[in-house]
């Protein structure tokens, strides 16, 4: 029989997001998630750094959906249809939950050291992107701007599908996002 429960990692999960949204992420204690999970705080730092570690627990899966959708061999694509591919992967992975989403990020929106902490995960989630593209064949420079209109639509269409009750799903949502790209653009160079 193991020494702590085999699904601590998901009950402390559980039992931050409840405490940062009863008590505030300040007032919220390493001993205090837990003890609401039933573990102890030794327990607590094998599976998370620290409290902070524990509102992004499931970005270290999500970059490797992306990554790997970015690298499936379907042949030559454009790059709208490679990002739309990508993108929709991972939003059809993360749409699951939209309930702990929203509570997350109505946690790391209310923290000044939480959302640079998410923006420093974006730049680096927006460098191995860059990277998986130039393996794919784009130049340089045309990766890293591909990565940044990827980043930018992405966030975009999560955080107003996280603020929307009802609406199309997250899915649908970078799907219509991907051609108003080019719309932008069209509009921005015609002033």
């Amino acid at each position: 029989m193991p020494r702590w429960p085999t699904d601590s990692r998901e009950r402390l999960v559980d039992a931050a997001l409840s405490l940062f949204g009863e008590h505030g992420y300040t007032a919220t204690t390493v001993d205090s998630i837990a003890a609401r999970a039933g573990v102890t705080a030794r327990t607590f730092f094998r599976h998370f750094r620290d409290k902070d570690e524990v509102l992004f627990a499931d970005d270290d899966a999500l970059l490797p959906v992306l990554l790997a959708a970015i690298a499936e061999p379907t042949g030559p694509v454009s790059a709208e249809q490679l990002m739309g591919r990508a993108l929709s992967t991972l939003a059809a992975t993360m749409q699951t939950d939209r309930a702990a989403l929203r509570a997350r990020q109505r946690i790391i929106d209310t923290e000044v050291s939480l959302t640079g902490r998410e923006l420093a995960k974006q730049a680096r989630w927006q460098q191995a992107v860059s990277m998986a593209l130039v393996e794919r064949g784009f130049p340089d420079e045309h990766a890293d701007l591909l990565s940044a209109i990827g980043f930018a639509l992405f966030v975009r269409a999560l955080h107003t599908w996280l603020a929307e009750e009802g609406g199309p799903d997250l899915v649908t949502r970078i799907r219509d996002a991907l051609p108003r790209v080019r719309s932008v653009l069209d509009v921005v160079s015609a002033r």
